[in-house]
């Protein structure tokens, strides 16, 4: 679903806020919801990667973001996106890729961002797709403590629902 829980979202937010970044990168954004979130709480460059085109204008991506990229992440240039961002936003997305390719990109995105967020479902959360849309289906279970062991050396800090984990990681120094 384009849309995500609301547990941890101030969680988020308040780590967002500490780490003010000048730009954001939002992977995955669908209905916008960590823009809607997080842009009034500091002035910065928001920008998305969409997998989903028709989302784009469903949701008025483009009056939440400066700039949109329809692609896949799995199979975007990031340069063209941002030549490295201070933040990108991995909110509910990982669970829509087998774990090979979610681990890939966690590592990708290590590599070219300062900072990363991540937000996603633990245990077991079946989907298939949702209106037609397959990128919404859910091929990888998480547990909180494997996401733990993909992020490694950086994750500063990391909370649970049970439910929900969500996870800061900065480049470590």
């Amino acid at each position: 679903m384009p849309f995500s829980s609301r547990d941890l979202k101030d969680w988020l937010a308040d780590k967002y806020k500490t780490i003010a970044p000048e730009v954001t990168v939002d992977i995955g954004p669908g209905c916008g919801t960590y823009s809607d979130l997080m842009r009034p709480i500091h002035k910065g460059t928001w920008k998305a990667v969409e997998a989903w085109a028709p989302y784009i204008t469903k949701y008025g991506l483009w009056g939440k973001y400066d700039h949109v990229v329809v692609s896949d992440v799995r199979h975007c240039d990031l340069s063209s996106v941002h030549y490295g961002p201070d933040l990108v936003i991995m909110g509910d997305v990982l669970e829509h890729m087998d774990r090979v390719e979610a681990v890939h990109q966690i590592h990708r995105m290590q590599g070219w961002s300062d900072h990363l967020l991540i937000a996603i479902p633990v245990g077991d959360w079946p989907q298939e797709d949702v209106g037609g849309v397959w990128f919404e289906m859910h091929r990888s279970t998480w547990q909180h403590d494997e996401m733990l062991d993909v992020l490694g050396d950086g994750t500063v800090a990391h909370e649970t629902t049970g439910r929900i984990s969500v996870f800061h990681w900065k480049i470590p120094e």
